[in-house]
């Protein structure tokens, strides 16, 4: 029967927290908006993350269900093989989100210009701009890879598991 590395409930917490951390981004990013946080400062950084994050939840909101669902099922060691696999898939989904978003900012600062929609939603940002909306999801990978690396570390060393 296969086992977590390091304690169940430690990486139970922290497949949970990655699988919902850009939905908790988002929620703190309406609020910034909402509220005018930095407006002038930052708000068009701070609408584009809204806008992005919005067009994302096709993603995220799966990447979710599934990181929090496998995250209740590693405490089970009877349900530790759908638990490992539920969250793997609720992380791929969230590290696919942010490596969008990475490559979004890569391509709008080094690819070549296009011409705006007259009409588009999104606020027209500079290239210093462009890397800050992308440096929160290159920041969120971090924990994303960290956790499916502790989640899957050691299972080449368990002789004879089945997955």
């Amino acid at each position: 029967m296969p086992t977590l590395p390091d304690h169940p409930s430690g990486v139970r917490r922290w497949v949970i927290f990655a699988g919902i951390l850009p939905l908790a981004w988002w929620c703190l990013s309406l609020a910034a908006g909402a509220l005018g946080i930095g407006y002038y400062a930052i708000g068009d950084v701070v609408s584009t993350w809204n806008i992005t994050t919005a067009a994302g939840l096709v993603l995220l909101i799966p990447a979710a269900f599934f990181s929090v669902s496998g995250g209740f099922e590693l405490t089970s060691p009877d349900n530790l093989r759908h638990g490992r696999w539920y969250a793997t898939v609720g992380l791929t989904l969230t590290m696919a989100f942010y490596l969008l978003m990475l490559l979004n900012s890569v391509v709008a600062n080094f690819g070549d210009s296009v011409r705006r929609d007259p009409s588009s939603w999104s606020p027209e940002l500079s290239s210093l701009e462009q890397w800050a909306v992308a440096a929160p999801y290159a920041v969120f990978l971090i924990p994303t890879v960290a956790t499916l690396t502790t989640l899957w570390r050691g299972r080449s060393k368990q002789a004879g598991s089945v997955t």
